[in-house]
């Protein structure tokens, strides 16, 4: 069934205050029915953006209704604001990171969330530079200045573990600076604020959107599966609440077969609920095109690498350990299996995907005539 047209209200903007209790209550766009119940889930970016399309529109969808829920999606700007949110308790959920949380364990300290469903496989990430300029492999990086989006996100540390695996020192050999994101990375490229840039498909696809020129240097053949992203709970919200957590996970997976059938409608979903993310001065469909780049670019990886693998969300221990080894970690990190566990699964994955395939199919687009 097609839903109405409808604008985001009053959005919960938290940044990393969240984490030291300054949060808002905002309007879902189910509040008036009493059996749903709101939760929140946090990001580490400090904006809204089609990255995570597949836990936005489930609201607008029906699917989070559909589970007793409504979400309301917090940018907090960093994974280590998210971690605190959740320790807090001031969010229920929020995106686990394994470049963050491995790093964390790694010095001793305790993880206070664990992953339960995985919402994006590995590998994302690239490195850019200008069409003109004169560099081919990342080994030409050494003495250049790269730009990541924040040094609170994944970015930095991935893009250090590049550099590794071609023998260059991420502490010596290169400069690094926080560059903004999405349009305002590609920017700071585009001005040669930076040689280089450090970032992931959909960041990528905003900047491609807007029209800004790159070249992507080819990675090396021996990338690992690392790069995977995660919704992630306490432990305690699991027992406590664990319906939430199922609810959560298996909305997510609808919307995931949703995308993918048809990424256009989820594009303009996306753009009735955020029509600020939409290009200015230009039509409803140009709109809904552009933001269909970074969809686009994230769709596939919302299934398995490993074809025998299909239910949605399941998590491989064998990434976890890629992840620990493409950190160099493995002398300090010995159980992978502290940071997930998949016993949510076969719960998230009992719907109809022929279902939501047709009501896909069926979304009717308001500028498209027939």
């Amino acid at each position: 069934m097609n839903q109405p047209c409808i604008s985001r209200r009053d959005l919960l903007r938290a940044g990393a205050a969240l984490a030291l209790g300054a949060i808002a209550t905002g309007r879902s766009l189910h509040a008036d029915a009493q059996s749903i119940k709101k939760v929140r889930f946090a990001i580490a970016t400090k904006t809204v953006s089609p990255i995570i399309i597949n836990v936005l529109i489930p609201e607008y969808l029906g699917y989070f209704k559909e589970e007793g829920l409504s979400v309301e999606t917090i940018p907090l700007g960093s994974n280590a604001a998210v971690m605190a949110g959740l320790e807090a308790k001031r969010v229920e959920f929020g995106v686990g990171v394994p470049s963050f949380q491995i790093p964390l364990v790694a010095k001793g300290e305790k993880l206070p969330a664990v992953n339960f469903f995985e919402y994006a496989y590995p590998f994302k990430w690239a490195v850019a530079v200008k069409p003109e300029s004169g560099m081919k492999a990342l080994a030409d990086l050494r003495g250049k200045k790269l730009g990541v989006s924040s040094f609170g996100q994944s970015d930095f540390p991935v893009g250090k573990a590049l550099l590794r695996l071609v023998q260059l020192d991420p502490e010596k050999d290169v400069q690094w600076l926080a560059v903004g994101e999405n349009i305002t990375a590609g920017q700071a490229l585009q001005r040669s604020d930076v040689d280089a840039l450090v970032y992931y498909d959909t960041g990528f696809g905003a900047i491609e959107a807007a029209g800004i020129a790159m070249r992507y240097l080819p990675l090396p053949r021996n990338v690992p599966k690392v790069g995977g992203l995660y919704l992630s709970a306490t432990r305690d919200m699991l027992k406590e609440n664990r319906n939430w957590a199922v609810g959560i996970a298996r909305a997510t997976a609808k919307t995931q077969v949703f995308i993918q059938a048809n990424p256009e409608a989820a594009a303009y979903a996306f753009l009735q609920m955020y029509p600020e993310a939409a290009p200015r001065a230009v039509s409803v469909e140009d709109q809904v095109k552009a933001i269909m780049v970074p969809v686009l670019k994230r769709a596939p990886l919302y299934s398995h690498y490993d074809k025998s693998i299909t239910k949605w969300g399941h998590i491989s221990a064998s990434e976890w350990n890629d992840e620990i080894a493409f950190l160099e970690l493995g002398g300090k990190v010995k159980d992978p299996s502290i940071f997930f566990t998949n016993e949510l699964i076969d719960e998230a994955n009992r719907f109809d995907p022929e279902k939501v395939r047709q009501h896909a199919k069926s979304f009717r687009l308001p500028y498209k005539k027939g």
